[in-house]
């Protein structure tokens, strides 16, 4: 399996500073800290890296950093775009803040990128599960699109041709 990483930051809103960035390894090595050299230094050696939400916020505080560690835009995954689709009865539109005992407390980056990481294995086991036509069909409609096809390639998902029957 390829290294994948999951991050957070914490944005002040008005200066648009980055106040935090949280990072956990898929084996569980962390980051925590709002310096951007260590969380360049942190994601480098990651072939891919995901967060939720990351292409619409995160990405727009940090995206020098990702570039500065080599990241290959092609290997950057946003769960918020797969989970209406693998969890339509529950989906994540926004990751659960119970680690928040009041609404004026800052966000956590490093809890957020825990439940980053564990919504992205939700979704590989859920994707994994489909029936293999809702899978072909998912791919096919969707694969062209940043938001999906970096979680294709993190999986190695590329569907055989299918024989279609004439009417």
């Amino acid at each position: 399996m390829d290294s994948i990483l999951f991050f957070d930051t914490e944005i002040e809103p008005k200066s648009r500073k980055v106040l935090d960035i949280g990072a956990i390894t898929a084996d569980g090595n962390s980051f925590h800290s709002n310096k951007i050299s260590d969380f360049i230094a942190f994601i480098k050696s990651s072939k891919y890296i995901c967060g939720h939400n990351i292409f619409k916020h995160d990405l727009n505080y940090i995206q020098n950093a990702v570039i500065s560690a080599e990241i290959n835009p092609a290997y950057v995954i946003d769960t918020l775009y797969f989970s209406p689709l693998l969890f339509p009865s529950r989906p994540y539109h926004a990751l659960l803040k119970d680690d928040k005992l009041q609404s004026d407390d800052l966000n956590n980056p490093l809890n957020d990128s825990i439940k980053a990481k564990e919504l992205f294995f939700d979704e590989t086991t859920a994707f994994n599960r489909l029936d293999n036509n809702i899978k072909i069909i998912y791919f096919l409609l969707l694969k062209d699109f940043r938001e999906f096809r970096s979680f294709f390639s993190f999986l190695s998902y590329a569907p055989q041709p299918v024989a279609v029957e004439p009417f």
